[in-house]
């Protein structure tokens, strides 16, 4: 008589720490990505500001001495320094902080970090550049030699870097989302589109930003970008939330469990602050504010709208994050 072998497989995959709360990412992630979102925002308009005005004339008034607008300079500024409040975030939440450096070592074309990190080596030097020529006569008189032979050296080529500006900007918006996308075991992130809505919302916080910044005469412009960079956000979301609810079981489920979950955020289920704060308040709301604005309607307190656009930008990031880790990620 044969004896039988039993091989006996211990698995931890419905290890309740694993599967199905996977809660890794907390607080600070979602800070990330909506600042890292606002910085490419940032640096995508005031690079096509920049352009627009130097190649076709369009655009508020320059402030003299080849110095844009001052909307423009103050964004160029805002776009490293906000990426680099960022990046603190990110730091913050690494378990293991001192091996950063790991990153920059290799070269990993499939892996979303890895690209995401050789991006933020564009980003900083070229939109340093930037906020220093379109600021260069406040930094000019402090008569610093090494800031001014830097300007000297580049400022006749300011349109060539707002040109490959514009294009990091994009692709810094484009990565906060693709970050996520690359998750597939993660069915709510699990979009291809989701690339796209974190820049169309990077963009349009940013211009809510700028409109907060700007003075009067400036203000219109970056009313009108905001616009239209809303209507935009609100066909993408549109798009997102259709994909996951005609996708797999999987996908159908994490998106129902975003937009009708009962799951507290804050205090508040996640239903509530989908429809209510982040399509209502940060998109729907400001819309129509924007609206009647421009059709010369009075709006007595005009930087509200703006300033629900930010906060349904960064609401949007803590929804995502949080509703992507709380959902069982197999039924």
């Amino acid at each position: 008589m044969l004896a039988t072998a039993v091989n006996e497989i211990v698995s931890t995959k419905i290890n309740p720490n694993v599967v199905p709360h996977l809660h890794i990412w907390e607080w600070h992630i979602p800070l990330y990505l909506f600042l890292g979102g606002l910085a490419g925002g940032l640096l995508v308009i005031t690079s096509i500001m920049i352009v627009l005005k130097r190649k076709f004339g369009i655009g508020p008034r320059d402030q003299g001495d080849g110095c844009p607008c001052l909307a423009v300079r103050i964004g160029s500024v805002l776009s490293p320094t906000l990426l680099g409040i960022g990046m603190l975030f990110l730091f913050l939440d690494l378990a293991h902080p001192l091996y950063v450096w790991a990153f920059y070592t290799t070269i990993q074309p499939t892996s979303p970090m890895s690209a995401g990190s050789w991006i933020l080596i564009a980003f900083f030097p070229l939109a340093i550049l930037q906020a220093m020529l379109v600021n260069k006569r406040q930094l000019r008189s402090f008569n610093i030699e090494l800031i001014n032979k830097v300007i000297d050296w580049t400022e006749n080529h300011m349109t060539i870097v707002a040109l490959v500006n514009a294009h990091i900007g994009v692709g810094i918006g484009i990565y906060t989302g693709i970050l996520l996308s690359f998750f597939s075991a993660r069915p709510l992130w699990s979009s291809s589109i989701l690339g796209m809505l974190f820049l169309v919302s990077g963009i349009s916080s940013a211009a809510a930003l700028m409109l907060l910044l700007a003075p009067e005469d400036e203000k219109p412009v970056y009313s009108m970008i905001d616009a239209n960079a809303i209507w935009i956000e609100l066909m993408t979301v549109g798009l997102f939330v259709l994909g996951g609810l005609t996708g797999s079981a999987n996908t159908h489920g994490a998106m129902m469990h975003l937009i009708t979950g009962d799951i507290n955020l804050a205090g508040m289920s996640y239903m509530f602050w989908f429809w209510g704060i982040f399509i209502a308040s940060g998109l729907v709301v400001p819309l129509l504010l924007e609206f009647l604005e421009a059709a010369g309607v009075h709006i007595k307190f005009p930087n509200v709208a703006p300033v629900m656009v930010l906060f349904g930008g960064l609401i949007l990031r803590f929804l995502i994050v949080f509703a992507g880790q709380t959902y069982h990620t197999f039924m």
